[in-house]
């Protein structure tokens, strides 16, 4: 069975590599995806994506058909009409949907598995919108829509009645349209996930009685922040949404965060993508300044001499872990052989900036997400505010960073997020020196922080050295960037930040 999912999108840069994750966790074979002219680097991600996922997408604006004056429904009708021409004998189920909507399955742990149970007579299957509201938000948060608005509305709202379609392309009626929410069919039956008849209303696409979301759903983030919201509205200019279309107490009525367990596994899925988008970046970044000076390699045994390193534990010496790859605190005790241990590196040259890594068990470099911090690519920064202790600091969100001007807390039992405004107790850390590994080696022994050493003794570090460095070794070059990028001065940075594009708050 092969299953494609098409899509229209437009300046979707923050969520749209969610989107793709957590489908392709599903099991979706291929995204047909129709760009509207994003200006967001929207389209960057997506080339990035293309490495590791069958996409193919496409420009609207460069159709075959002149779309760029028609309105926007008659824009989706032709091109769900096209697409389903072009691509229909080639699979055998297609969904169509926007990028604010999430397949929830209840009762089946993949697409093909809810798809494949639906009997021959099914021609197509009706998802119910399950319709969520803002959450509180304002500015758009950093983490999947999924995670972020855990709150919606009950399935007596009215928008919930709507569906959107997985078809069998065989059975659709060819050139047939009636709206974004409904095909016809030229054989088989519209069916719920469940199986059973679907009783519409007068309007194809919208169904007459509440919906059943116990096998499967949709997951609808129409609203999300407040900030996404007026996005929305300067989006569509085919419709005019005013404050009274996000009402502060709409779609917030019941709590359900269980899509989270799927919050680590779906950054899994993102971060070799960030990575090979990394690489792209990089690789524009070599042509424009090209590695001609060469670095000097330190003493693998001497002590580092452009950076420190710190143990890192909550003020109150609790043992951290990274569980499900997020960073934990586990309000136990620690130990002293624990299997994981956090560690700040701090620059000589740049003494208030933090980068934070961990070693496992056996001494490796252990990647790990932080909650709601949006860096992927590993060494995320922080900012060093020294508390009354000798040994304590305070770890802030940097300026520009998603929740910038917030603290790290560390509270026993939970995840570690930047969300408090003040330092109090689970706000301070102690910061324990290290000039050796806990094996007592030299740290200068991780080929990381060989090369981090070797870039930062340079008398004139820029983009060139950066190339030096990726020219050695590009995966530690990308892990190391947060860190090599404190150092570039004010032009350069802006540089840097222009090549990696969308992809810069994935990294930085």
């Amino acid at each position: 069975m092969k299953i494609a999912l098409i899509s229209i999108i437009k300046n979707e840069a923050h969520d749209i590599l969610y989107w793709l994750a957590w489908h392709a966790l599903l099991g979706i074979d291929s995204f047909i995806l129709f760009d509207d002219d994003s200006q967001d680097g929207t389209r960057d991600l997506i080339r990035a994506a293309c490495l590791h996922w069958d996409i193919h997408l496409f420009h609207i604006s460069e159709h075959s058909l002149d779309l760029t004056e028609q309105g926007h429904i008659n824009r989706q009708k032709q091109v769900y009409m096209d697409a389903l021409t072009a691509i229909g004998e080639h699979y055998d189920w297609v969904g169509l949907l926007d990028t604010d909507e999430y397949v929830r399955l209840r009762t089946h742990s993949s697409l093909k598995d809810f798809l494949g149970s639906m009997g021959p007579d099914i021609g197509a299957v009706a998802l119910n919108w399950q319709t969520y509201g803002h959450n509180d938000h304002i500015t758009t948060p950093s983490l999947p829509p999924f995670h972020s608005f855990s709150r919606h509305g009950p399935s007596s709202e009215s928008i919930n009645r709507h569906v959107k379609s997985f078809i069998r392309p065989s059975c659709w009626q060819a050139g047939g349209w009636i709206n974004v929410h409904y095909f016809p069919l030229k054989q088989g039956r519209y069916a719920t996930p469940s199986g059973q008849p679907v009783d519409w209303s007068d309007t194809p696409g919208i169904i007459r009685n509440q919906p059943d979301w116990s096998v499967a759903s949709l997951m609808h983030f129409q609203n999300r922040s407040l900030e996404q919201f007026v996005e929305r509205a300067r989006n569509r200019k085919d419709i005019q949404l005013t404050l009274a279309n996000h009402q502060l107490n709409q779609w917030n009525e019941i709590e359900d965060a269980s899509p989270r367990r799927k919050t680590a596994e779906t950054l899994r899925w993102i971060r070799p993508v960030v990575t090979s988008g990394c690489i792209m970046a990089l690789e524009q970044i070599r042509q424009q300044h090209p590695p001609i000076s060469r670095l000097s390699p330190p003493c693998p045994k001497q002590k580092p001499a452009q950076f420190k390193i710190f143990a890192l534990y909550p003020k109150e010496m609790r043992r951290l872990s990274v569980v499900d790859d997020l960073l934990y605190d586990t309000g136990e005790p620690t130990k002293e052989h624990d299997d994981f241990q956090l560690f700040m590196l701090q620059s000589r040259q740049h003494p208030r900036a933090a980068f934070l890594f961990g070693l496992d068990g056996s001494q490796k470099i252990r990647n790990f997400f932080i909650l709601q911090d949006g860096r992927l690519t590993g060494l995320p920064r922080y900012d060093i505010l020294p508390v009354v202790e000798q040994t304590a600091v305070a770890l802030k969100q940097q300026r520009n960073a998603p929740h910038s001007g917030q603290f790290l807390c560390s509270a026993p039992r939970e995840p570690l997020t930047p969300n408090r405004m003040k330092a109090n107790l689970w706000e301070c850390f102690l910061a324990v020196p290290r000039d050796e590994t806990p094996l007592g080696t030299s740290w200068l022994n991780f080929p990381a922080f060989h090369l981090a050493e070797m870039a930062l003794e340079s008398s004139s570090f820029s983009l060139e050295t950066i190339m030096v460095l990726a020219e050695i070794d590009r995966k530690a070059t990308i892990w190391l960037l947060p860190l090599l990028a404190v150092h570039l001065n004010d032009l350069q940075l802006r540089e840097l930040r222009g090549y990696l594009g969308a992809l810069s708050p994935f990294i930085l």
